[in-house]
């Protein structure tokens, strides 16, 4: 479970009620290619503040490479940024 934080491409839906949720984003691996991910379900979201940046914090499962993965992903609401945190499994 390593940590790298890696910037994405993200799709994401807004909700009548304000919610963000991500649908599907891509980034660049260690070895220069392009992954995408369809993300198929939520299992976590929580508002965080670290080192003075609040962010939105995504707990995901989804399809890459054909195989389920988990996902932590973030939002930087100041800066408009997604980011992967890391691929949990």
């Amino acid at each position: 479970m390593d940590v790298h934080i890696t910037k994405v491409e993200m799709i994401s839906v807004c909700s009548f009620d304000g919610k963000l949720s991500p649908l599907r984003f891509r980034f660049e691996d260690a070895d220069q290619y392009l992954q995408t991910v369809s993300v198929t379900k939520i299992l976590d979201r929580r508002e965080m503040t670290y080192v003075n940046v609040e962010y939105f914090l995504f707990i995901c499962k989804g399809i890459m490479q054909e195989r389920e993965r988990l996902f932590e992903l973030r939002y930087a609401v100041t800066s408009h940024k997604w980011e992967l945190f890391r691929i949990i499994y």
